[in-house]
């Protein structure tokens, strides 16, 4: 028998209704400002003691798994304790670039406008009431967005038809890939080992920089093959598939292995698709394993 009850979200202290069975081990929500959450049994109560700031940064990892159509991530009293560690942004400039990449990708490149609400919408940008508001006005005052008007109330500010300018829209598309994949050349990849990390970001800054060789290309590939190598058994138990025809695929350009079988690399274009692959298919590892842990 499932028995209903009224809680206290322990992260924005507003109502909330569950559905609980007799001996709950989850808790599972959904409200405008969080979007869908669960909670373990342990973290449920021990969310309500987090800093103000770390409520908000739990806030905006559920409501933008949410927007994004993703399942909800099981919060637990392990992820209570790496909250100042994880893949968003923490700067003020970050979350105004994430609020103009949020627009861009929700209908803003067509000049789609919104309304916002800066307490239940503040999640967004992972954010404070206060910090959404100084983003909104931030990004308005350089040109890259638009509103009609401000509704203000002693709890909250409505932003009525707010919308990207032509130069909102110009910020976004400078910033989008060339090729596919190319948005790995940003984001910053974390494996857990110092030592794969660091090779990973040298072989990122072999690539990339602008006086960047063939042969300091073929460089980064090699040690992106290097990176990827031993990962051979556990990968497949990621992908569940035969990933030793991608090895073999890779494999047979002229990396690394200087036999007569190997296939010469005669273009950039070919280093480009072979670093790309193995690069993505590091990124993607990791983030599978930290996933499924």
């Amino acid at each position: 028998m499932i028995a209903s009850t009224v809680e206290k979200c322990p992260l924005t202290d507003q109502d909330i209704n569950l559905n609980l069975n007799p001996n709950p081990i989850y808790f599972y929500y959904e409200s405008k400002k969080t979007g869908k959450i669960i909670f373990s049994d342990l973290a449920f109560p021990a969310a309500s003691e987090l800093p103000q700031d770390e409520k908000q940064i739990l806030t905006g990892i559920c409501r933008n798994r949410t927007i994004k159509g993703e399942e909800p991530i099981m919060i637990t009293i392990r992820l209570l304790n790496q909250l100042k560690n994880q893949d968003i942004p923490y700067g003020f400039e970050e979350r105004a670039r994430h609020f103009l990449q949020y627009l861009y990708d929700n209908g803003g490149k067509e000049y789609e406008e919104f309304n916002f609400n800066s307490d239940t919408d503040s999640s967004i940008t992972y954010s404070s009431r206060d910090q959404f508001e100084r983003i909104i006005k931030f990004l308005k005052s350089e040109g890259l967005i638009e509103h009609r008007e401000i509704t203000a109330t002693k709890s909250y500010y409505l932003y009525q038809n707010l919308h990207l300018t032509k130069a909102g829209i110009i910020e976004i598309e400078k910033g989008l890939p060339k090729m596919p994949m190319y948005g790995l050349v940003s984001q910053e990849i974390k494996t857990g080992n110092a030592e794969i990390d660091a090779q990973i970001e040298h072989a990122r800054k072999l690539f990339f920089d602008k006086h960047a060789t063939y042969e300091s290309k073929r460089s980064a590939c090699e040690v992106l093959n290097y990176v990827l190598e031993p990962l051979r058994y556990e990968l497949k138990t990621i992908f569940k598939g035969d990933t030793e025809t991608f090895f073999n695929l890779i494999n047979s350009f002229d990396i690394r292995h200087n036999k007569e079988s190997t296939k010469n690399i005669e273009h950039e274009e070919q280093l480009e698709w072979i670093f790309y692959s193995l690069l993505n298919s590091i990124n993607t590892y990791y983030k599978m394993k930290k996933k499924l842990s």
